[in-house]
């Protein structure tokens, strides 16, 4: 870790936190056919009950007090593949952030040949420099053209890397975008939006619950693992295991003041918010920290939730099944608690649900 993750890091004094191994062949290539046919896991906390469902009967499950808050990002084609000028040699990079002026932040690989001054092409006339490195895991790049868009034209969607070896093709085009999907601004979909379809949206509404768009654009923290064994002698036995926690980044959102107000409102009125998805979550927790006041407009937000987090607005959330060792898990974890998170991805593992972002999924009230 650089200066900056380590001064971020927490050391976490307790159980450590969930972990599980994923069969290789339990991670979806492909979405379901069609989306709200895919197999969703309805979680009761209170009972500790867990029933076998689908997402389309979820209009049987939400009614008029429900608040249904949908992440209206979009992604863009972030993810290049390139060479180096000098050997020939592949490379690859996703562009994480547009610093302007056809400048980008973006995660590399071979990330040990990404010096400063290295040239590199892309097809079609594109080529850039590499002007930095910036942290552990990220490059500054410098394209030489007028606009990021001629950038973006020769991206692909960036599916993650464990689909595909992350080469996203024309029919991801449309999977790896939810049907709501406005604002351009993410590197990776927020997943949990992906098994709805515009009849599953219209049967929520004649079922009378209230649909909210906000806006957080998702970054790379589905690539990332945000926490390590602190013990590296394996030897050492200890009646308390340590981790270390790596916050997962800032990412952007945007709340209109009039939605921000009537959330508020309806929360205050005893409706229930259900999150589509951990991106949902984080821009709510953040702008709704406190009982009666609010963030709204365009904010960053760093809120890093993990085991022991209290939650302030949300209360139901539906989810995919996540990534080991990533912060959606912990997330996830946070609201579930352990018990009952690795009894739903045991359940999960011998119920054949498929996992991770083309995956089934989870609602959990």
């Amino acid at each position: 870790m650089d200066g900056n993750q380590e001064q971020n890091a927490i050391q976490a004094e307790h159980e450590q936190p969930y972990d599980y191994l994923l069969p290789e062949d339990r991670i979806a290539d492909r979405p379901c056919y069609p989306f709200h046919d895919a197999k969703m896991l309805v979680v009761a906390r209170q009972k500790q009950e867990f029933h076998d469902s689908q997402f389309s009967i979820l209009p049987e499950l939400l009614g008029e007090k429900d608040v249904l808050v949908l992440n209206n990002t979009r992604v863009v084609k972030a993810r290049l593949f390139g060479s180096l000028k000098s050997s020939g040699a592949p490379c690859e990079f996703l562009l994480t952030e547009d610093l302007g002026q056809a400048r980008f932040q973006a995660m590399g690989k071979p990330l040990r040949k990404m010096k400063p001054g290295v040239l590199l092409e892309f097809g079609d006339g594109l080529s850039a420099e590499v002007v930095q490195r910036v942290g552990d895991y990220f490059v500054e790049l410098q394209f030489h053209s007028e606009h990021s868009n001629d950038v973006y034209n020769l991206g692909v969607m960036p599916i993650p890397p464990y689909i595909r070896d992350g080469r996203g093709d024309i029919r991801d085009e449309r999977d790896y975008q939810t049907p709501y999907a406005r604002f351009e601004g993410s590197v990776a979909a927020p997943t949990a939006g992906l098994h709805f379809t515009n009849d599953l949206l219209s049967a929520l509404r004649r079922n009378g619950v209230k649909i909210v768009e906000v806006t957080l654009h998702v970054g790379p923290a589905s690539f990332l693992s945000v926490w390590e064994d602190a013990n590296e002698e394996k030897k050492v036995e200890s009646a308390v295991r340590k981790s270390i926690f790596v916050p997962p980044g800032s990412e952007k959102g945007y709340l209109p003041i009039e939605t921000a107000q009537e959330l508020l409102s309806l929360k205050e009125n005893g409706n229930r918010i259900v999150a589509v998805g951990t991106t949902v979550v984080r821009l709510l927790e953040t702008a709704f920290s406190l009982p009666t006041e609010f963030q709204s407009g365009e904010f960053s937000t760093q809120l890093f939730i993990k085991p022991g987090y209290k939650f302030s607005f949300v209360d139901a959330m539906i989810t995919n099944f996540h990534q080991p060792r990533s912060s959606h898990l912990l997330l996830v974890e946070a609201f579930l608690g352990r018990s009952l998170l690795g009894s739903a991805y045991h359940l999960a593992l011998e119920n054949d649900y498929r996992f991770l972002s083309y995956g089934d999924g989870m609602f959990i009230e």
